[in-house]
């Protein structure tokens, strides 16, 4: 069985604490598991810049800048490419993307489209529909909602809820965010599913300052995966995960590792 060792950050560096705006956001992946590894490739491009909240890699809960993006994932068995992008004009927004899974099983489409309205800042709603060529899948509608309740100038709480068209897929999503004072912030992330599939994830995000963070999480399975993440200034940065399995049937060694540029 292939180990590996987390790679641990272990430095702390002072920031200045400072309202940084970025309007591209990438990201490069490695990931070893077992007897698999997982290369990622991601980049957002904001049309309007986004104000970091505090930490470089947190921002409001509900995003209201048009955005386009495109990905590529490639590991032993599949390989996969995307594109997606959003249009807010008015209180109305437009989105649509497309993925390509090229796998031992089969080259696939998959294709999404959907249609919101911002109702206020703080409430957004949108349907869905997806489809692809699988043979034997129909397409399907969805529906979302996103709520950002603030707690007060800096604190918040955000929901986003899920629904199929025949109510067998339920989710909600729930993020909590607190500025504990003296540059110091925490997270705390459960995703509740319902329906057909029931399953569960709680993480959490502990910012030392700006540009320093351990994470953890843990979900219905046992999978748990621990981590950290550095900033060296404040458009690149490096992290590293550990994750396996609680239940010693199913134990597996994960190592993950990521770059961040965001400008």
């Amino acid at each position: 069985m292939k180990k590996t060792l987390l790679a641990c950050l272990v430095m702390f560096t002072s920031f200045t604490a400072c309202a940084n705006e970025y309007q591209s956001i990438s990201h490069a992946t490695y990931a070893d598991v077992e007897e698999d590894n997982l290369f990622h490739i991601e980049t957002l491009y904001y049309f309007d810049a986004r104000k970091a909240l505090g930490p470089y890699n947190e921002f409001s809960y509900i995003n209201t800048k048009s955005n386009i993006g495109a990905f590529y994932s490639d590991n032993e068995d599949d390989d996969t490419i995307g594109v997606h992008g959003e249009y807010f004009f008015n209180n109305f927004v437009a989105g649509a993307s497309y993925r390509n899974s090229d796998s031992n099983w089969g080259d696939v489409d998959y294709y999404e489209a959907s249609f919101g309205y911002l109702f206020t800042p703080d409430l957004i709603a949108r349907i869905h529909y997806r489809d692809s060529d699988a043979r034997g899948i129909d397409g399907s509608f969805y529906a979302t909602a996103q709520y950002n309740l603030s707690l007060n100038t800096t604190d918040y709480v955000g929901f986003t809820a899920s629904v199929d068209d025949e109510f067998d897929y339920l989710s909600l999503d729930t993020k909590y965010y607190a500025e504990l004072g003296q540059g110091r912030y925490l997270t705390v992330n459960l995703d509740i599913n319902a329906g057909d599939f029931d399953h569960w994830l709680l993480g959490s995000n502990y910012y030392f300052n700006e540009g320093l963070s351990v994470f953890a999480s843990v979900n219905k399975s046992d999978d748990i995966q621990v981590g950290g993440r550095y900033y060296f200034n404040t458009n690149w940065a490096l992290s590293g995960s550990y994750g396996t399995n609680l239940d010693s049937d199913f134990d597996y060694d994960m190592f993950q590792i990521n770059l961040t540029a965001q400008f």
